[in-house]
Parts: structure tokens; sequence; C-alpha cells
């Protein structure tokens, strides 16, 4: 299979530890993901390592269930998400750095497999709408870290 990958950057005038506390809480990034409307913790603790959600996303008119785990959590710097729902499966990996006046230049890369015949047949499509939905996000999360 092959690997459909989207990425952004954004300068975030906020610093990393501001902007990384809205990478991984659920109330938080329903604040700023648009097509995420549940999200629920199902395991145990603080968000960390190893922690586990169940979301719910809507998109034009489809309505899907990603099971997703933190797999990597470098607190202010790198946060990896694994992602899986029926018909592909991503990882999210978000890094922070330094920005300019003491803000922070996030990255985002989702690398996404497509397991089912017709998302694979749609992987264009959907992979062009991914990047525009990734870009639209990040803009907001900025405005609510700059406004808010």
């Amino acid at each position: 299979m092959s690997v459909h990958t989207n990425e952004h950057t954004i300068e975030i005038d906020r610093p990393p530890p501001h902007v990384f506390a809205y990478l991984a809480a659920s109330e938080r990034r329903q604040r700023w993901m648009s097509a995420l409307k549940e999200s629920e913790q199902v395991s145990e603790g603080p968000v960390g390592l190893g922690t586990r959600f169940r979301d719910v996303f809507e998109d034009h008119g489809q309505r899907f269930e990603i099971d997703a785990e933190i797999v990597e959590w470098e607190p202010h710097a790198k946060l990896v998400i694994d992602l899986k729902a029926s018909a592909f499966e991503s990882k999210v990996i978000q890094l922070l750095a330094p920005g300019e006046n003491g803000g922070t230049r996030l990255t985002t890369r989702m690398e996404t497999e497509y397991k089912s015949a017709l998302a694979r047949l749609m992987a264009g499509v959907v992979t062009g709408h991914a990047q525009k939905q990734l870009e639209e996000d990040l803009a907001t999360l900025k405005e609510i870290l700059e406004t808010g």
C-alpha cells in the first residue's frame, strides 16, 4: 500500500507549552478541528504517552469513528498519534520548534494508508481535501491561541 502525505507549517505567536496544550486534550482539539464532533479519552490517567481516545469525525455527510493513541510524547516539542479507522490508518506527527519572538513553529505531518479498495480509489481526492482541512484547522488553532 502506498502512503499519502499531508503537511503544513504555521507560525503561532505563543510559546511551545501553550501550543502543545491544545494538541492532545479532547475538549481543546474539538475547538480547532472542525470535523471532530466527539472525542472521549478511553484510557485512565492524565494525557500522555499511551493515552487512547475514541474520536468521531463528520465530513461531507460521512461520520466515522477513529481509535487514536499517543505513541510519542515529548512535552512542548513533539507529539505523535496513531489513528485507526475501518478505511485507513494514519500517523499524525506534530513538531514544535521555537519561532519568532518567543512564538512557535508548528509543523503537522499526516501519513495515511488507505485500507479499503474504495478508499484507495479515492485517495487522491481525499488527500487533497485533507490538506485543505489541515491548513484551515491550523489557521483556526493560531487564531484561538493568539486572540484567546
